[in-house]
């Protein structure tokens, strides 16, 4: 069973100076943040589905055992509510597929206005369009969706039940794959301006989540991969989150802060005549 943690997402000015360096061009943010992490969700692809160059473009500044998490688009899952998708998913399907091995799950997010009873039927017939070659993730956010017969329909496609933790609504913690899937949300009360410092302590909500990945661990034999995923509406800084989740979990740390100090003095030194080399930090 492998463990795999990280944020939603790696482009956030708030985290210039916290983790990213001053200087450093967004183009670099991702090469960078895979120096520390092997696993990110991919959050954009809600918005609009990447070109094909765009993937590759991630492809090339990650290393090989770098993994991805993808969000559905919106056009599919909010405006489309599941039905007559098979257009829209093709273009993802082709769009993705440069990362097809580094794809550990694609992440079907429901809106919170579509129930059980007006999407599962809807759902089920997606499931004919899916590209068998990914895994996927379902996330709700209506309560109707916890229920014995759609845990038994996930479990039949190997599709995991997020273990979403939002302040709001809480998924149960079943297991329906080989793979568990926790997102760390919480809400919205947290501002883009404060991103890159930790605004509320939610190391009692991480512990118990803790604690139902070793049980699961130790029941589960058979689950290859847990994703874990850090918002930074979940507590203010994801990179701080991940951090704070890994000590619960009597694991080492992350240590960005040496790198980071190492690469602002190097920086500096450029006043000198000193060149700083900038692909020793996003190789």
């Amino acid at each position: 069973m492998t463990l795999n943690i990280g944020c939603s997402g790696w482009s956030y000015e708030g985290w210039k100076g916290n983790f990213y360096p001053k200087k450093m061009g967004n183009k670099d943010y991702l090469s960078y943040y895979s120096k520390f992490f092997k696993f990110v969700e991919v959050d954009s692809t809600y918005y609009h589905i990447p070109s094909r160059s765009t993937v590759r473009g991630w492809k090339d500044k990650t290393p090989d055992d770098f993994k991805f998490s993808f969000k559905f688009p919106k056009v599919v899952t909010h405006e489309k509510k599941l039905e007559e998708v098979a257009k829209p998913l093709s273009i993802l399907f082709y769009s993705l597929e440069p990362l097809i091995d580094k794809t550990l799950t694609l992440l079907i997010q429901l809106p919170p206005f579509l129930s059980e009873k007006k999407g599962f039927n809807p759902l089920q017939e997606m499931i004919r369009h899916l590209d068998k070659r990914y895994k996927y993730s379902l996330e709700v956010r209506h309560s109707s969706w916890f229920n014995d017969n759609v845990y038994s329909f996930l479990r039949e496609n190997n599709i995991s039940l997020v273990w979403s933790v939002r302040d709001k609504l809480q998924s149960p913690s079943i297991v329906t794959s080989d793979q568990v899937y926790v997102r760390f949300i919480g809400d919205r009360s947290i501002s883009e301006t404060d991103f890159g410092k930790v605004v509320k302590d939610r190391r009692k909500e991480m512990l118990e989540y803790v604690k139902q990945v070793r049980d699961t661990q130790d029941k589960n034999s058979n689950i290859y991969d847990v994703l874990i995923s850090f918002n930074n509406h979940f507590a203010g800084f994801g990179p701080q989150s991940v951090n704070d989740f890994l000590k619960l979990m009597n694991m080492s740390e992350v240590d960005w802060k040496t790198e980071l100090e190492n690469y602002e003095n190097n920086s500096s030194q450029t006043d000198d005549g000193f060149q700083s080399n900038l692909s020793d930090f996003t190789k």
